[in-house]
């Protein structure tokens, strides 16, 4: 993340409240979706006791003032199904769930909450402009407590959220102040602001778990990067080492490395200046970066050294021509500061097996590799000064 996302989303942390909520970067997404579904389990079965509860209290008083039986028995019918799901969500919950597609169960889940609210929305607001139930407040009030409790469990979904208050209040809201009399304007308009306030406060607690995920991700990626380059450093890249280490030894995916070393560098740094070194760690880092594929991670380990891990070896796989891709893009002439340079490196390959496939033994191998190369450059080629010239 650069420079601008991590101002703008320091900057929205300090701002006041706004009605928008923030674009949520690609890179957080997974952990917001991640993050959703978690509370979901959590919370929905929840949601489904509130309206059970909500559902049951109104029957009672459905018919403890005598309304005809045809206007509420299928709430009956409801809870029920309200108590077969709600038992459905804590045995999901009690399972193992990766498998989960985030985006549809969340999309899904929306769906009902908003259906099952806005059906009740409405049939209140056929109760109120009809009066066949003559305490119009308690079912207003009931509506209020059932959407803004199932709204305050769905605050990280903030689209449910908003919209189970929306759905859910403000037609029955808006019915009592149109056909009731002064108590019932009061408790329709009383609902409106209630409705508002709730919204704000749903979308002030989503811009505030985002904004909390995007300083997360911040934090670790300035942890795992390399502040000159931008891209990942010794620690990030021991982690992907111990990753592919187990893949390996659950999966058999194989896995190799490449140690690059920088030939002359440190000549480039006395002759030239430390700003033209950083520049041409900066030139390495981008060119091997822009030539790794999907599956393959490049990392600077330190000084001029370079680690390239590569996954899923097969039986077809051509080390020596990726390694040879990466050599030539390496070494076409970069223009810095008036200089003409032309990187080269020495290389350490190691290839998972058998005999070394640990990371401490990749490591070690790649290691004895590239000095034994470098050795066998210098027992076979006069030294020769780093690869740079002035610019014309």
């Amino acid at each position: 993340m650069g420079f601008l996302d991590r101002h703008r989303s320091n900057d929205m942390l300090r701002a006041p409240f706004v009605w928008r909520s923030p674009e949520i970067p690609e890179n957080i997404r997974p952990a917001i979706e991640k993050m959703q579904v978690a509370r979901a389990f959590a919370h929905v079965p929840m949601i489904y006791s509130v309206a059970i509860i909500n559902l049951l209290l109104v029957m009672l008083l459905c018919a403890h003032t005598g309304v005809a039986l045809r206007y509420y028995v299928w709430m009956g019918f409801l809870a029920i199904a309200s108590t077969v799901r709600a038992f459905l969500w804590v045995r999901q919950k009690n399972n193992p769930y990766e498998d989960v597609k985030p985006a549809k169960l969340l999309r899904n889940l929306t769906f009902v909450s908003v259906g099952i609210i806005g059906f009740l929305s409405f049939w209140s607001v056929f109760a109120i402009s009809t009066e066949i139930f003559e305490n119009l407040l308690f079912l207003s009030f009931s509506l209020v407590f059932g959407s803004t409790c199932i709204a305050h469990c769905l605050a990280c979904i903030r689209k449910a959220a908003v919209a189970t208050l929306v759905v859910g209040i403000l037609p029955s809201a808006i019915t009592l102040m149109i056909v009731g009399g002064m108590e019932e304007f009061i408790m329709g308009t009383s609902m409106v602001t209630i409705t508002l306030l709730m919204v704000r406060f749903i979308i002030d607690s989503y811009n505030q778990i985002v904004s909390g995920l995007i300083m997360e991700r911040q934090i670790w990626e300035q942890a795992h990067s390399d502040i000159l380059t931008g891209i990942a450093n010794r620690r990030a890249m021991m982690d992907m080492l111990d990753a592919a280490e187990a893949d390996y030894r659950s999966d058999g995916h194989g896995y190799a490395i490449a140690l690059l070393d920088l030939d002359g560098f440190k000549q480039v740094n006395d002759t030239l200046g430390h700003g033209v070194g950083d520049r041409l760690l900066q030139t390495v880092a981008r060119r091997l970066s822009a030539n790794a594929k999907s599956d393959e991670y490049v990392a600077r380990l330190g000084g001029d050294e370079f680690l390239i891990l590569m996954q899923n070896t097969g039986r077809d796989w051509d080390l020596d021509a990726r390694m040879s891709s990466f050599l030539t893009v390496l070494a076409a002439p970069e223009e810095i500061d008036g200089h003409i340079l032309r990187p080269s490196s020495s290389m350490g390959i190691a290839e998972c097996g058998k005999d070394i496939a640990s990371v401490e033994a990749m490591l070690k191998a790649a290691d004895e590799a590239l000095y034994a190369m470098k050795r066998e450059q210098r027992a076979n080629v006069k030294p020769k000064p780093a690869a740079f010239e002035k610019a014309a």
